[in-house]
């Protein structure tokens, strides 16, 4: 069930968070719309998002890596 969950999440947050990134810094860009970095939660969670799925992705890795020889569970 949690392993259904993952595949859906991971790359919901991975491109979600990328696309908003994106979109924060095109609206600044495009308007000179400012969110000051540190201050914004905005801008936290944009990037909080990728780093969220990547740190998913590896939890994932570790818990469904390899069985070396010897250590079958």
């Amino acid at each position: 069930m949690l392993g259904r969950i993952l595949d859906i999440l991971i790359p919901v947050l991975l491109l979600g968070g990328l696309l908003a990134y994106l979109a924060l810094l095109a609206i600044g860009l495009l308007t000179g719309w400012h969110l000051p970095y540190p201050a914004s939660f905005w801008w936290l969670a944009a990037t909080g998002c990728p780093a969220l799925g990547v740190a998913l992705i590896y939890w994932r890795g570790q818990s469904d890596g390899p069985v070396l020889e010897g250590e079958e569970t």
